[in-house]
């Protein structure tokens, strides 16, 4: 991996060696990763340069891509409010009724739909709506994450002793020494690679605890990219993701 400095910001970015004869492409994927194809025969540092001289335009687009792909912040529970699941913004309709089916979320035709009391007041209406898409993400949350790491424990040739989804307050995921693997369930909001990443990440520490270097390239054996979802979560905190305080 290559790194230039623009500003107060450094722009890491990878090298591929393609068929083309004499242009440089730069490429910003889904996860604002930068990678570079250029000609066989051209040095690292003429790419460097020309890294530079598009350095500009490399931060913004990095910038839009972010935007885009990061749980926006959480507060208001009304309609019209975006929260994310797997990556994707899902817009809140919130449907009053005195039918008597409240406090219940459903993810529809792109919308979280949860159905409340039209005689709550404001603040009680507020709490329902907030539980009932905590109890939709919890759920949905363990459905998913259960199966995801099925499939990549199979490929680890390593079980965890369970899993368990939770809150937590500064952790994505965490592996303890009997075995029991927990995340927080706010992952589910992230893009599935991120998510798979993750998952990756906390069951190869039932291999090896520590961060050495067989442990990273057992990561990489299963996620060959995993620098990419690393920088895109070094790109904002756990309290950046959405709140449900």
């Amino acid at each position: 991996m290559h790194v230039i400095q623009y500003g107060n910001q450094k722009i890491h970015y990878e090298i591929k060696r393609g068929n083309r004869k004499r242009t440089v492409a730069i490429h910003i994927d889904p996860m604002a990763a930068v990678i570079v194809i250029a000609p066989p025969y051209l040095g690292d540092e003429k790419i460097r340069g020309i890294v530079q001289k598009r350095a500009g335009w490399i931060v913004e687009r990095q910038r839009i891509l972010r935007k885009n792909h990061l749980p926006n912040p959480i507060g208001e529970f009304v309609s019209g409010e975006s929260f994310p699941y797997l990556g994707r913004e899902h817009r809140l309709k919130v449907i009053r009724s005195n039918s008597g089916d409240f406090g219940r979320c459903e993810l529809l035709q792109g919308k979280f739909r949860v159905g409340v009391d039209e005689t709550l007041d404001e603040e009680a209406r507020k709490r329902m709506i907030k539980k009932a898409l905590l109890d939709w993400y919890l759920a949905h949350g363990k459905e998913k994450i259960e199966e995801h790491a099925d499939h990549y424990s199979r490929l680890i040739g390593k079980r965890p002793k369970s899993i368990e989804i939770k809150e937590q307050k500064k952790r994505w995921g965490s592996c303890s020494r009997n075995g029991v693997v927990r995340f927080n369930w706010k992952i589910i909001m992230m893009p599935v690679s991120v998510i798979d990443y993750l998952i990756v990440h906390e069951l190869c520490h039932l291999i090896y605890p520590d961060h050495s270097l067989p442990f990273w390239e057992k990561i990489q054996s299963i996620i060959p990219d995993y620098r990419k979802k690393r920088d895109w979560l070094k790109q904002f905190s756990l309290q950046q993701i959405a709140s449900f305080n």
